[in-house]
């Protein structure tokens, strides 16, 4: 038995802005191949009320399904998406962090895989090396 949560019915999951828009774009590169829905619903092996509701959003288009339909209106992916900006810390330093985070597992975790004694004192030697330099 499914819970509630995990349903996907209509009650349980809105359309939200994202899937209009998805779905405006389609309705659009659809009319301007001039392609009615039944057309566009042919070429996708789906009925033309399922192209309905991708239009009006009620139904979510998965990254496959909207893959066949951007060949089909021979339009790129990105087409179907409106512009957005991510917003990135004026100085940057919280990336930089992550990244030097990051960068410490890796050394960690190559370290960790070293087996034997003379590549070992190596690799700690190259690393005190750097540790004194500028």
């Amino acid at each position: 038995m499914h819970s509630p949560a995990n349903s996907s019915s209509p009650e349980t999951r809105k359309p939200t802005d994202a899937d209009r828009f998805v779905g405006q774009k389609v309705r659009q590169a659809r009319r301007e191949l001039g392609l009615t829905q039944e057309a566009l619903a042919t070429l996708l092996g789906i009925t033309f009320q399922q192209v309905q509701k991708y239009e009006s959003g009620q139904t979510r288009l998965s990254a496959g399904r909207l893959r066949s339909v951007a060949i089909a209106v021979r339009k790129p992916i990105d087409y179907f998406y409106e512009p957005f900006v991510i917003a990135t810390p004026a100085s940057g330093l919280a990336e930089k962090e992550a990244r030097i985070r990051e960068l410490r597992r890796d050394g960690k975790r190559l370290i960790d895989r070293i087996e034997d004694d003379r590549s070992l004192r190596a690799a700690i030697h190259i690393l005190s090396a750097l540790d004194k330099s500028p």
